[in-house]
């Protein structure tokens, strides 16, 4: 998945990258952003349906151990093809 993005807030911890099914609100971790270009190529699993988890969401994650979604989306969208 090639996910550009631009005018991130600056955060103390990381970016990371997850795609929603939006009727369950299911969602899995496809990695992180790096904080320079905005321009991330992430590999996504062989078995994962684009046409169930069609959202993608970008969030503000803290360096604490937790691997769920922080609460704190930064962006969010519709993936087109």
């Amino acid at each position: 998945m090639h996910l550009h993005v631009a005018n991130l807030p600056t955060v103390p911890g990381y970016y990371e990258v997850w795609l929603i099914d939006p009727q369950t609100m299911r969602m899995f971790s496809v990695g992180t952003l790096g904080r320079g270009s905005g321009d991330e190529l992430l590999p996504l699993p062989p078995n994962v349906d684009l046409r169930t988890y069609s959202v993608v969401d970008v969030s503000a994650e803290q360096f604490d151990n937790k691997p769920a979604h922080s609460g704190d989306s930064l962006l969010r969208g519709t993936l087109t093809g």
